[in-house]
């Protein structure tokens, strides 16, 4: 059985498809939609069955993700997957009309303490970021 729901608001669309878990968060491309991106990462994270600091450490994760997605100065919108699975959290972004990049040697030290993988690569439909979190055993 395949179930997909799907919710428009003033702010974005929500996606949730339960044949992987995955759950898309669709969200205009700026920094005070984030918030939104943070509140889906802490519960992808309690459904991998994440501990308070692991739940912490990915929310800052996508935090710092999505601004290298957005960088400054950009339209369009912010795409975040969430795929919970039992041994961590998978997240994926993708900013259609992203800004400059703003990328930074803090951000950078940020994400290899809170991030197990991660990478954020510019193609001709946006930039996108993968990011992968592991349950800690």
């Amino acid at each position: 059985m395949r179930y997909t729901r799907q919710t428009t608001r003033a702010i974005g669309i929500v996606r949730a498809v339960s044949s992987d878990g995955r759950v898309t968060l669709v969200v205009p491309a700026e920094a005070e939609y984030l918030r939104l991106a943070r509140l889906a990462a802490a519960d992808a994270g309690s459904r991998a069955g994440f501990d308070y600091e692991e739940i912490d450490d990915l929310r800052i994760a996508v935090n710092e993700l999505c601004h290298l997605l957005i960088g400054t100065g950009a339209s369009g919108r912010l795409e975040v997957g969430f795929v919970a699975r039992p041994d961590g959290v998978v997240v994926e972004g993708h900013a259609d009309v992203p800004g400059e990049p703003v990328r930074n040697e803090f951000t950078d030290a940020i994400l290899k303490r809170v991030a197990d993988e991660h990478g954020v690569v510019d193609g001709d439909d946006g930039r996108r970021f993968r990011l992968v979190k592991h349950r800690r055993v």
